[in-house]
């Protein structure tokens, strides 16, 4: 039989030009960042979505700095988000693919018997129905798919399907499968020597129906002993009662053995048949079971952010040279997943829709603002938006246009407190490394960056990390209650008249509502507020000098009133 079947290296995550990339091809961002970004949050929605399993792929390997990677998965991901239909298909479709690739991975072995055999023909018989369904939803009838992923896709399934290997390959399955598969019992022969001990035993004969169990005592005193040869006269040995565990292995083995060697001979034509089939499809099966389940676990997390009722885009994509990201309506999607509905008109449980803009005038942002007032939040916000766009998702906002970047760095502070030196400095020594792998394309995202000194020792550290940061052509957000710091920014300007990049400041606004200060989560490109936002908040908790002297009067007089006789 020929087996020269098609194995094209086609890829529904890859064009034809990077199909030689196995999707861990750069590292634009580790651990580290992921758990700072907590973003681990929209993997773990992924994952959970199809109950990925420990040994399977983190959708993160799937990163790529490359940009006709992005845009053709973009294609990908819309075709699936716009067609119902092909999203239940895959949904679907997912475990029988799950099933194969495991199916797969055990039939690797060069000595083989019995249950080898019915590992091959199962996975064929897995892959013969797999295409057949995939054949049916793609070719049968025409669909309107606009990615190049999926019109490819559709083309590789055509081929593969009306391939004549492919009719030989089920014609062979179907042959081998029946002649296997329908074996229900054997008739086993003893010889007896001269004292009725068993001399040698053999298989006799294997047949289509199972036996049927007698008890022979029964049947001679009812004179109803039926020579058909599918009548047990009496079992050999009750299975769970007289064999011990190894006698029972044994007996299963002999038993095995004599069927291998019955069925050796159709079953040497058989194995060269599975090893062709299992060595041209193998590269087939295991990229595309871990890009579908990509794809499908991508697609859910998207669907539950629109079922919550949030903005996505298909953003647009700009070369990497272009340092663009300019995102309107940009929240954070790990709030969006967690908010939980409040119900009537209140603010509280309303996701805060911000927007974001790196450009000439500020490729450096010191964004400060109040406590709890949605920093930290917004520049998780930013990086997610980054992961996502370089994942080839759709990204939460209204609109985006984003170029990669070649490595994402996060410094946020260490909870696990483990500092061999000293808080600080183990911050800066973590900075430094950060620094030196720094390049021209690179986001780095900081929090409270130095918050562990003094502000006045914070300052000018990060005065000078900034200079040279600015020269480094990086984007950089960074969150801080270093307040000097973002109003020097005029004079961090002019320091440096060759520098290639600008520093500017965004600020985490605050809003008054019947003369009570409140945290409006919006984040704004203007100078800081000054201390306006923490006069409010003093006299919110009481914390004016008015307020404690007052306070302290009220003390101070009752205990002149417990004093008085």
């Amino acid at each position: 039989m020929n087996m020269s079947m098609n194995t094209s290296s086609w890829s529904l995550l890859y064009p034809e030009e990077y199909s030689a990339y196995s999707g861990e091809e750069t590292a634009v961002a580790d651990l580290s960042v992921i758990t700072a970004l907590q973003a681990e949050a929209l993997f773990g929605e992924m994952r959970r979505a199809f109950k990925f399993k420990p040994a399977q792929k983190h959708p993160s390997v799937y990163l790529t700095d490359r940009v006709e990677v992005i845009r053709y998965r973009l294609e990908a991901v819309e075709d699936i988000l716009n067609h119902e239909p092909l999203f239940k298909l895959l949904e679907k479709l997912l475990p029988d693919l799950e099933d194969m690739k495991e199916l797969h991975q055990t039939n690797t072995k060069t000595d083989v018997d019995m249950y080898d055999y019915l590992t091959a023909i199962s996975e064929i018989e897995v892959y013969v129905g797999l295409l057949e369904k995939l054949y049916d939803f793609f070719c049968r009838e025409p669909k309107d798919f606009q990615s190049r992923a999926f019109k490819a896709f559709a083309a590789e399934i055509r081929q593969l399907y009306e391939d004549p290997a492919h009719g030989s390959l089920k014609a062979e399955y179907a042959k081998m499968s029946q002649s296997i598969r329908s074996i229900k019992s054997m008739t086993i022969g003893v010889n007896l020597d001269a004292r009725f001990r068993p001399a040698e035993a053999g298989v006799v004969a294997v047949h289509t129906e199972s036996f049927r169990s007698g008890q022979l005592i029964d049947r001679l005193l009812r004179i109803d002993f039926a020579n058909d040869g599918f009548t047990c006269l009496a079992p050999l040995e009750p299975v769970g009662k007289g064999l011990t565990p190894e006698q029972l292995v044994a007996m299963k083995s002999a038993v095995n053995g004599a069927l291998h060697t019955m069925l050796k001979s159709s079953m040497k034509n058989w194995r060269p048949v599975v090893r062709a089939f299992t060595i041209a499809k193998s590269r087939f099966v295991m990229r595309f079971v871990d890009e579908i389940r990509f794809l499908v676990g991508g697609v859910a997390l998207l669907k539950r952010l629109l079922s919550a009722g949030m903005p996505l885009c298909k953003p647009e994509v700009c070369p990497m040279e272009s340092k663009t990201f300019t995102v309107k309506g940009l929240y954070n999607p790990v709030v969006a997943l967690n908010m939980q509905p409040s119900g009537g008109d209140s603010e509280k449980g309303k996701v805060v829709l911000n927007e974001m803009k790196f450009d000439d005038d500020g490729m450096i942002y010191i964004l400060t603002g109040p406590n709890q007032g949605g920093k930290t939040v917004f520049v998780q916000a930013v990086g997610m938006a980054q992961l996502l766009f370089q994942l080839g998702l759709f990204v939460p906002a209204f609109s985006a246009s984003i170029s990669p970047v070649d490595r994402i760095y996060s410094h946020f502070p260490d909870r696990q407190e483990r500092y061999a030196n000293g808080r600080f400095a183990d911050e800066c020594e973590r900075l430094m490394r950060i620094c030196e792998k720094l390049t021209g394309h690179s986001l780095l995202l900081m929090d409270e960056t130095f918050s562990s000194t003094s502000a006045s020792e914070a300052t000018f550290i990060a005065e000078q990390v900034l200079l040279g940061l600015r020269e480094s052509g990086c984007r950089v957000l960074f969150a801080t209650h270093l307040h000097d710091l973002a109003r020097s920014i005029d004079e961090l300007n002019g320091r440096l008249e060759s520098s290639v990049c600008r520093i500017d400041s965004l600020t985490a606004e605050m809003e008054t509502e019947n003369g009570t200060a409140a945290r409006s989560y919006k984040i704004v490109r203007s100078r800081p507020q000054g201390s306006s936002y923490a006069r409010d908040i003093a006299e919110k908790y009481g914390l004016t000098y008015e307020h404690l002297m007052a306070s302290l009067g009220r003390r101070n007089a009752g205990q002149e009133r417990e004093r008085l006789p």
